[in-house]
């Protein structure tokens, strides 16, 4: 199953519509611009058919995304997907972008406009064959006017032009979050590798504890729900090469749902970078809602996965709640 599209497929689908918004979005400033206004580009679509590597870069950092076997691939960040429609929409403003006027060719001035070294982001557009097809350099935004400040990166002379061109030089910036999104009624139960093997069952929203040896208290009735609600919306804020994982887990868990499909979730607890899991799913149902992005469903019987939470070369930073949540532990009796 092809996991990105191609973002030229992307821009010819989406650019009517995403053009429309950004019309509304400046709420008819458009219409006052100088019809004689050129573009930024002029060969723009000439350009787009040869792109095979993008870079976003500044200073101190830089994301490259390529298009790998028709897949727009973050080469820069594991070859994780790309979020095309980030992208799309980038291409889309630079294809609109008219020139409004020339600015300052004076390199010492080049702080006021956000294009001197210290505070300018450059877009690299190459070829396949590694010929560099387009190269700009991007400034402030001018909210008043509105319009960004740029050049090309082999020109001095910088031009003011109609749209918002600000992005993001890092990695995850172009990566999409989502992995899964579950309801608690979609999952029959639930065992927790702790101190203590814990299983946990949901019998029409029921949540018993099946093998609580003799001895232990029972867990509070308070936190049982949160177990079979740590799939719900779940999202990562980072990412790891699984090579660099510590050699044991931390916390391991197996979901089975009731679809048939069982996941087995391995978190692990890394000092200074935070909760990070795999996920090695199994018997996956050929009926589930896959997609890159998820469109949120909270009717607790939803079963949604990005195709990020498939990938078994990547462990995910999510949140510590996620893994509080899950490491329930087993209290011995006192009396």
């Amino acid at each position: 199953m092809t996991l990105i599209k191609n973002i030229k497929i992307l821009l010819v689908l989406t650019g009517v519509s995403l053009a429309v918004s950004i019309g509304m979005y400046f709420d008819g400033k458009t219409n006052k611009l100088n019809n004689n206004q050129k573009p930024l580009i002029s060969n723009f679509d000439e350009i787009l058919s040869q792109i095979y590597s993008i870079e976003f870069k500044n200073k101190e950092e830089s994301t490259i995304i390529e298009d790998i076997d028709e897949q727009w691939l973050v080469t820069s960040a594991l070859n994780l997907p790309a979020n095309t429609e980030l992208l799309s929409r980038f291409f889309i403003q630079i294809r609109e972008a008219k020139i409004i006027g020339p600015k300052t060719r004076n390199p010492d001035l080049f702080f006021k406009l956000g294009l001197d070294q210290e505070n300018v982001q450059t877009l690299v557009l190459k070829s396949k064959s590694n010929e560099i097809l387009y190269s700009l350099d991007i400034g402030n935004f001018n909210y008043k006017i509105p319009g960004t400040y740029i050049k090309e990166t082999s020109s001095d002379q910088s031009y003011l032009i109609t749209t918002n061109l600000t992005t993001d030089v890092s990695n995850f910036y172009w990566i999409p979050n989502d992995l899964i999104n579950i309801g608690k009624d979609s999952i029959k139960s639930v065992q927790i590798y702790s101190n203590q093997l814990i299983s946990l069952t949901n019998q029409q929203g029921l949540i018993t504890h099946d093998n609580l040896p003799s001895g232990y208290k029972e867990i509070s009735e308070n936190r049982l729900p949160d177990v079979f609600t740590s799939l719900t919306d779940l999202q990562h804020n980072g990412y790891l090469n699984k090579n660099e994982l510590p050699s044991n887990t931390d916390l391991e868990v197996r979901y089975t749902f009731n679809n048939g499909t069982v996941l087995y979730a391995s978190f692990f607890d890394i000092p200074d970078e935070g909760i990070h899991v795999t996920f090695d799913w199994n018997y996956l149902n050929e009926e589930i809602e896959i997609s890159k992005f998820i469109n949120l469903d909270l009717s607790g019987s939803q079963f949604q996965l990005s195709t990020m939470a498939l990938l078994d070369t990547v462990a995910y930073h999510i949140p510590q709640l996620v893994y509080d949540n899950l490491n329930l532990k087993l209290k011995e009796k006192t009396d």
